[in-house]
C-alpha cells in the first residue's frame, strides 16, 4: 500500500467516512495518528497497527484477525462485539480498556498494560497473559478456561460469575481479589499468595490449593468436591456453609478458621493445625483426624444453635 493510499485511509477514518468493510485489510497504519476514531463492522485481518495511536476508539462489531496491535496505545477505548484471532497486544498501552461480548482467540497479551480493564461476556480462549499488568480489573461473566496465568500478579482484581475451569493460576499473587460464584473447576491455585480473596458462592470442584497461603480467605457457600489443600495456610480463613465431598486439609493450617456448618463428607484433617477453630454445626461423617491438633477448638454454640433452629409459632 503507498504512503498515498496510507494517508487517504487515515483522513477518511479520522473525518468519520465510513469506508467499505475491507477497507483496512493488510492496511499498514503502524505509528498513524487515529486516536478518537469510531470503526464499525470493519474486517481487519493482517492489518499493522503497530504503534498507532489509538486512544479513545471505538470498535463495534469488527473482525481482527492477525492483526498487530504490538506497542500501540488503547488508553479509554472500547471493543464491543468484535472477535479476533491471533491479534498481537503485546506492550500495548490499555489502560481503562472497556470490551463488551467480544471473542479473542490464540491472541498475545504479553507485556500489555491493561491496568483497569473492564470486561463483560467476553471469552479469552488460548491467549496469553505473559507479566500483563493486571491492576483493578474486572471481569465479569467472562470466560477464561484453560489458561495459563502462572506467575501473574492480580490486584485488586474482580471476577464475579466468570468461567476459570482448568485455569492455571500456580504461584500467582492474587491480592484483594474477589472469585464470587465463579466456576474454577478443576483450577490449579498451587502455591498462590491470595491473602483475603474472596471464593463465595464458587464452584471449585477438584481445584488444587497446596502450599497456598490464604489466610483470611472466604470459601463461604462454595461447592469444594475433592479439592485439595494439602500444606496449604487457611488461618483465620472462612469456610461457612460450603460443602464437598473428599475435600483434603492433610498438613494444612486452619488455625482460628471457622468452618461453621461446613458439610464435608470424608474430609481428611490429617496433621492440621485447627487450634482455636470454630466447628459449629459442622457435618463430617467419616473424617479423617490422625494427629490433627485440635486444642482449644470451639464447637456447637448452643445458644446459636438454638437462635438457628428458632421458627415462628404458627
Amino acid at each position: 500500500m503507498s504512503d498515498d493510499i496510507t494517508r487517504a485511509l487515515v483522513h477518511d477514518l479520522r473525518t468519520g467516512k465510513q469506508l467499505p468493510s475491507d477497507a483496512l485489510q493488510n492496511a499498514d497504519l503502524s505509528n498513524t495518528d487515529l486516536s478518537g476514531v469510531r470503526l464499525q463492522g470493519y474486517r481487519l485481518q493482517d492489518t499493522q497497527l503497530e504503534g498507532a495511536n489509538l486512544k479513545g476508539t471505538t470498535w463495534r462489531a469488527c473482525e481482527l484477525d492477525h492483526v498487530r496491535l504490538d506497542r500501540a496505545t488503547l488508553s479509554e477505548s472500547s471493543f464491543v462485539e468484535c472477535h479476533g484471532r491471533s491479534v498481537s497486544w503485546q506492550r500495548t498501552a490499555a489502560q481503562r480498556l472497556w470490551m463488551k461480548q467480544c471473542t479473542w482467540h490464540d491472541c498475545h497479551f504479553d507485556h500489555a498494560d491493561l491496568t483497569r480493564l473492564a470486561a463483560v461476556n467476553t471469552i479469552f480462549s488460548g491467549c496469553r497473559w505473559q507479566a500483563v499488568t493486571l491492576l483493578q480489573t474486572w471481569l465479569s461473566h467472562c470466560d477464561l478456561s484453560g489458561l495459563d496465568l502462572t506467575g501473574v500478579t492480580w490486584t485488586q482484581s474482580h471476577f464475579p460469575n466468570s468461567q476459570l475451569r482448568q485455569t492455571r493460576f500456580t504461584g500467582a499473587t492474587l491480592s484483594q481479589c474477589t472469585f464470587n460464584r465463579v466456576d474454577a473447576s478443576g483450577a490449579d491455585f498451587s502455591g498462590v499468595q491470595a491473602k483475603g480473596c474472596t471464593f463465595h458462592g464458587a464452584c471449585l470442584n477438584e481445584a488444587k490449593f497446596g502450599d497456598a497461603v490464604l489466610d483470611g480467605a472466604n470459601f463461604d457457600q462454595s461447592r469444594l468436591d475433592h479439592v485439595q489443600f494439602a500444606c496449604a495456610s487457611l488461618r483465620a480463613a472462612r469456610l461457612c456453609g460450603a460443602q464437598s465431598v473428599g475435600i483434603t486439609f492433610a498438613d494444612c493450617t486452619l488455625a482460628h478458621a471457622d468452618l461453621s456448618h461446613l458439610q464435608a463428607a470424608h474430609a481428611d484433617f490429617s496433621r492440621a493445625d485447627l487450634r482455636g477453630a470454630k466447628l459449629h454445626a459442622v457435618q463430617l461423617p467419616d473424617a479423617l483426624w490422625q494427629a490433627a491438633q485440635l486444642d482449644q477448638v470451639r464447637r456447637d454454640d448452643p445458644e446459636r444453635l438454638a437462635a438457628e433452629r428458632w421458627q415462628p409459632p404458627v
